[in-house]
């Protein structure tokens, strides 16, 4: 490896985690050292895209040269800040207690590192392959590195008027390019474009969303034991794989950033450090610069942290308008109502009603096809309602679970929606669609299922600060 290539992994790998870590007031015991590195890994990434942003129209080969030096300087900085606040920490989640590693989870471990060769061995020796991933989220860092150039990418009949030569066009012109921009920041470290340095990330990415996962259920209280369970069921998730060894779509970006924020959220509902929340709401930032879904999910948490905060008397009237709103907006965009429907079609979310009536039924049952009758999810949609069946007790008894609940219903919600009410659903009629977009959801819904399994016991500060949701939502939500 090149210097520069390791530098494009060592700056992710020292920024992401010291910002981590300073949220978290200095780690303390494996669960919050693994949740600052490999957090902070995947946080480090995308800040180094962002930071690519800036450059402009800046030669590709000079991007790490230009950049690494001050982001090691931010990083070295940040570390000295965590390390400074140390004093101020303490056990923010469960103690460190030492438990001892069963066989049995020591098989799983075992079985989860297997999966890691050949799906490497997928992403070393096969080009890009799916559809999405060359025609889309690959094109722009391709074209830019082999331009030399970041040239910005524009609509077709701007690009056809400009004679400048330093822009470019593609279908997929306005989608966000922050996925582009993380491949342009490892592929510069190369002569040219080295696609399986590229396609590489996205199994860093696996580790880094199954290690982050595990260490955030253990500091929420849940034992070494079902966390490792948890883990290997997201791991060994079909769908999830696939996305790792062709690598190339923005899904697993998405899906793994939304965990990170719902479950940093989860641990400020439970201990009220603002560390916690800095956390949740920095991921929860970078959703709409992943892919255009990213802000409605932004918009569902944003409205779940407004709700958490009203009173009761407010939390009731919310609950009772929302179902009524959301029904007129529907309406208005089905049978296009004055003022309403407008403003959707700027969207581009222009209904033809008696075309989405006539496939809604076709489309409901391909989604249903997708998640419980297809091999892309072994049986974990039919293990959710069984655990919400056989936990009810455990989720009536703990507001920020509820909360979370919460989240996931109105995120099921927005899939639904997506799916049947919008042109979107001649794609999951088709299956190209449905399962990558229900992957979203996926690790914090599976997440939000093994805090179920979570013994009841929890740490004083976090029993005392449950108190503040327990009225966010009723016990029967």
């Amino acid at each position: 490896m090149t210097s520069a290539g390791l530098l494009a992994w060592l700056v992710p790998l020292l920024l992401g985690p010291a910002l981590v870590a300073r949220a978290l007031r200095w780690p303390r015991g494996a669960a919050e050292w693994t949740t600052t590195l490999a957090t902070g890994f995947v946080l480090g990434v995308l800040l180094c895209a962002l930071a690519v942003g800036l450059l402009g129209r800046a030669p590709t080969p000079r991007i790490i040269a230009r950049l690494a030096p001050s982001l090691l300087l931010l990083a070295a900085g940040a570390w000295l800040w965590a390390w400074r606040a140390r004093r101020d920490a303490d056990v923010c989640g469960v103690p460190p207690v030492a438990e001892r590693m069963r066989p049995f989870t020591l098989l799983l471990l075992a079985l989860l590192a297997v999966r890691v060769w050949p799906m490497a061995d997928e992403i070393l020796l096969r080009p890009p392959y799916p559809w999405d991933a060359w025609a889309v989220w690959l094109l722009q860092p391709k074209a830019w590195v082999l331009g030399g150039h970041l040239d910005a990418f524009v609509g077709f009949d701007h690009w056809l008027a400009d004679g400048s030569g330093r822009l470019r066009t593609a279908e997929a012109w306005n989608y966000p390019d922050t996925i582009g921009r993380v491949c342009v920041w490892f592929a510069s470290a190369h002569a040219g474009w080295d696609a399986p340095a590229v396609a590489i990330v996205w199994l860093a990415l696996w580790v880094g969303l199954l290690a982050g996962v595990h260490g955030q259920l253990r500091a929420l209280g849940l034992a070494r034991d079902p966390s490792l369970i948890a883990i290997y069921a997201l791991g060994s998730l079909p769908l999830l794989n696939v996305h790792v060894a062709l690598a190339g779509y923005a899904d697993l970006w998405v899906a793994s950033v939304l965990a990170f924020a719902c479950l940093a959220w989860l641990r400020w509902l439970q201990t009220r450090r603002a560390g916690h929340l800095a956390l949740a709401l920095a991921f929860a930032a970078l959703l709409p610069l992943l892919k255009l879904e990213g802000g409605i999910w932004l918009l569902i948490f944003g409205g779940c942290l407004v709700y958490e905060r009203m009173s009761p008397r407010w939390r009731r009237g919310a609950l009772a308008l929302a179902p009524a709103i959301g029904s007129g907006v529907v309406a208005a965009y089905l049978w296009h109502w004055p003022w309403i429907a407008p403003a959707l079609d700027r969207l581009g979310l222009h209904a033809d009603t008696a075309s989405l009536l006539h496939h809604a039924p076709s489309v409901v049952a391909a989604a249903a096809a997708g998640l419980f009758a297809q091999y892309n999810w072994h049986l974990f949609w039919f293990g959710v309602p069984l655990t919400l069946v056989l936990r009810r007790r455990q989720l009536a008894g703990s507001p920020p679970l509820r909360l979370f609940g919460l989240f996931l219903l109105l995120g099921c919600g927005f899939l639904f929606a997506l799916f049947v009410l919008t042109p979107a659903g001649r794609w999951a009629e088709s299956y190209t669609v449905v399962n990558r977009l229900g992957l979203q959801i996926v690790p914090s819904m599976l997440a939000f299922c093994a805090l179920l399994w979570r013994e009841p016991t929890l740490p004083g500060a976090a029993g005392a600060a449950g108190a503040r949701v327990a009225g966010a939502v009723p016990s029967g939500q």
